[in-house]
């Protein structure tokens, strides 16, 4: 890939996109009467955890007709009363009414998955409790909106996927980039072959932040510390460890933004061009860890995955400063003078090339953005496209509603959360051992390294179990 060739994209227009073909369409008033669908077609809904991402999600929610969100559970009082009042506020102006009280909150997540009223949940809790809440909610018979990724540790994520087949449930994965045009136009592009042989696939996505630590304290009145805790190790607790951002900075919580964030842009490497997920690879690479504080994360890494068929994956962090919501500013290094790759996903093939992200698509040559796919090309699944929607997550939640009606496999399937989920864990564990290493997709483990396999759990903190 040259830097010419970078100069000549051009940004792909909006409108483009969004007149890629979908199933249909979903406005506020599609399927009932001022917006409301009728009790038969309503799909009740229960909110584990309502920080950033479950606040997110209760907007995504809040436009879809066929949800209503009945119960809310967080371990913060201040956060799932305020998130009920904004539920109520919204149920009330949906339905023309003074007010609305049909959203009860709870502060344990068990009191609101014995409810037999409840059809659907969305799991919102940070990472570290992924392993363990999917499976408590499969394991009620709820199907499962799970936040990405799918869990903290590789072989979590396993028993998720067993527990989805075993028990008949309908999980959607929270890779929202699905949902987005963009980024499924790019895939068919790739996976049809209009790029010619695809030899080289390159991701780039934010890099860590350095937290600096904080002296330890009482945890606030109303939060209940020792069930957000729950599975990772008590750490005595400090006014920072459990917000935004450091809690994704913590390796007790989260492997960092190589997996966290990494997982948005591998789903799509994967999605364009199976055989990432499918066969086994080599993996290496080189980061950098902060130099103190409380996070242990990585703040910037390049790894490089290899495939038998020559085939190259190539990771990186952005390399530019990330979210600066507290602390210092992270330097950015350059790895020993390697280019770090820009953000989004880049298929190349011996006859052009595609990038997306979110603000867009481009390609070389431009023509491929003009394709008229073929009767005989593969499509792939394309969510309901919706009213308003920016970033795929309102079209991402119609998509998993009509999933649980028809009782098929939506748009981001467990397994493929599993296997992008799977990537950028990998990929921590290659930086942390400091070598070369190999994954067989198919064995579920590290070939001929014990090192590589113990990590792919770690003991829980009781009474929590899997």
């Amino acid at each position: 890939m040259t830097q010419g060739l970078y100069l000549s994209r051009r940004r792909f227009l909006t409108t483009a996109t969004t007149a890629i073909a979908a199933p249909h369409v979903i406005s506020s008033s599609a399927l009932g009467k001022d917006g409301v669908a009728p009790p038969s077609e309503r799909t009740t809904i229960g909110m584990l955890g309502v920080g950033n991402r479950g606040s997110s999600s209760i907007r995504a929610l809040s436009p879809l007709p066929e949800a209503q969100i009945v119960a809310i559970a967080d371990p913060r009082a201040e956060r799932r009363e305020l998130a009920r009042k904004n539920v109520d506020k919204t149920y009330a102006k949906r339905a023309n009414k003074a007010s609305y009280k049909a959203c009860r909150v709870y502060n344990d997540f068990r009191d609101l998955l014995a409810r037999d009223d409840i059809d659907a949940v969305w799991g919102c809790a940070p990472d570290h409790w992924h392993g363990v809440l999917y499976n408590r909610v499969l394991e009620a018979g709820k199907d499962m909106y799970g936040e990405k990724p799918l869990t903290r540790w590789i072989a979590e994520g396993f028993t998720v996927c067993d527990a989805v087949r075993r028990y008949g449930r309908v999980f959607q994965t929270g890779t929202q980039q699905r949902s987005c045009p963009q980024f499924r136009e790019a895939c068919e592009l790739a996976i049809n072959g209009y790029l010619g042989k695809i030899h080289t696939v390159r991701v780039g996505v934010p890099g860590g932040k350095v937290c600096e630590l904080e002296p330890p304290c009482d945890p606030p009145k109303g939060f209940d510390y020792d069930l957000w805790t729950g599975p990772a190790p008590m750490i005595p607790f400090d006014n920072k460890r459990c917000e935004w951002l450091a809690m994704y900075m913590i390796s007790h919580y989260c492997a960092g933004f190589i997996t966290n964030w990494g997982v948005h842009h591998l789903d799509i490497a994967g999605w364009g061009c199976p055989e990432i997920f499918e066969k086994r690879f080599e993996v290496e690479g080189q980061g950098i860890l902060p130099p103190g504080g409380m996070s242990d994360t990585w703040i910037a890494w390049r790894v490089e995955f290899h495939y038998p068929s020559g085939l190259k994956l190539s990771f990186t962090d952005k390399r530019e400063p990330s979210f600066a919501a507290f602390g210092k500013d992270t330097p950015r290094t350059d790895l020993g003078g390697i280019e770090a790759n820009e953000s989004g996903c880049l298929f190349e093939g011996d006859q052009g090339w595609v990038r997306v992200d979110r603000a867009g698509i481009w390609a070389n040559p431009e023509s491929l953005l003009s394709v008229r796919f073929k009767p005989s090309d593969m499509r792939l699944h394309a969510s309901p496209a919706c009213d308003n929607d920016r970033g795929g997550y309102v079209s991402h939640s119609a998509d998993f509603l009509r999933s649980i009606r028809t009782r098929q496999d939506p748009v981001s399937p467990v397994e493929s959360g599993q296997a992008a989920s799977t990537l950028g864990n990998v990929a921590d564990i290659a930086l942390r051992l400091g070598r070369k290493l190999t994954w067989d997709p198919t064995a579920k483990r590290f070939l001929n390294d014990d090192d590589a396999n113990n990590m792919l759990m770690r003991p829980l903190r009781g009474p929590w179990t899997i």
